[in-house]
């Protein structure tokens, strides 16, 4: 009984983690050239550009994904602590 809680937020934490994966390929570059600041290819770098319609729908989500699979991190380990089993 103890083990299939483990196991539930083991399979929870592999399925946002692939999510996360699969919502950071769909995501468009925001930055196409991440070195070229430091040489002073990049004009754009500061400026204010607002997310629309699908790309502030993935941010978002991937926001929301990412604090969920830290805390599904933090809730796993301290089941496996308090229970002292591991899988």
């Amino acid at each position: 009984m103890k083990q299939d809680i483990i196991f539930a937020f083991e399979i929870i934490a592999l399925i946002i983690g692939l999510i996360l994966i699969i919502l950071g390929l769909l995501q468009g570059k925001k930055n196409h050239n991440g070195l070229g600041a430091l040489s002073g290819g990049n004009q754009e770098l500061f400026a204010s550009t607002k997310e629309r319609g699908w790309a502030k729908l993935f941010s978002i989500t991937t926001l929301v994904l990412g604090i969920s699979l830290f805390v599904v991190a933090i809730i796993l380990r301290i089941l496996i602590n308090t229970i002292g089993v591991v899988s």
